[in-house]
């Protein structure tokens, strides 16, 4: 399989069209278009944007579907910063991809935050250690160390770290495509 048949399967297991990768990646949809279909090569900072917005290393782009184990795991240090290095808010990936499943380790610092709207799936967040003020629409809803909210990715979401210590947040997205809904 080459490497743009590679990226394009990738796309459809997440159920992602080429405008939500463009969106997510910085690179056009017809630049990601003719790469999937081995018109055009790709550069390596290219390629790392496209490893970032996956989710995956870049070696996975490489790998040998005869390579795959029955079980992956990845260490701490094999985590991937989907975040600026100085950003209030740090998000490292803690699954290597599998197509359906995504986890994030949210660090926030007090008084930081993110604001959403993806339509990928549905998403559970659980408070590690913190505080939230998070907003699902026009709901709002307070958490504290353990617990844990649920939703429907399909409505603007927002939250803040109202604590005054980092807060440690997991978040768990079951990835579907729009045919799912």
């Amino acid at each position: 399989m080459s490497l743009g048949q590679k990226i394009g399967r990738l796309r459809q297991e997440r159920g992602l069209t080429l405008q939500e990768v463009s969106e997510g990646s910085g690179l056009t949809p017809s630049f990601l278009s003719r790469l999937e279909r081995d018109k055009v090569n790709i550069s390596v900072a290219n390629l790392r944007k496209l490893a970032q917005f996956f989710s995956v290393q870049m070696t996975h782009f490489f790998e040998g579907e005869d390579n795959q184990q029955v079980g992956q795991m990845m260490r701490t240090s094999e985590r991937i910063r989907l975040s600026l290095d100085e950003a209030p808010v740090q998000v490292f990936a803690l699954l290597p991809p599998n197509g359906d499943l995504e986890a994030r380790l949210i660090e926030a610092r007090p008084g930081s935050g993110q604001q959403s709207f993806s339509s990928r799936g549905s998403q559970m967040v659980l408070v590690l250690d913190g505080a939230l003020n998070f907003t699902l629409g026009d709901e709002a809803y307070e958490l504290n160390t353990g617990d844990t909210l649920f939703y429907r990715d399909d409505v603007p979401n927002s939250w803040v770290n109202t604590g005054t210590t980092i807060a440690h947040v997991l978040t768990i997205s079951v990835l579907g495509g729009r045919e799912d809904r």
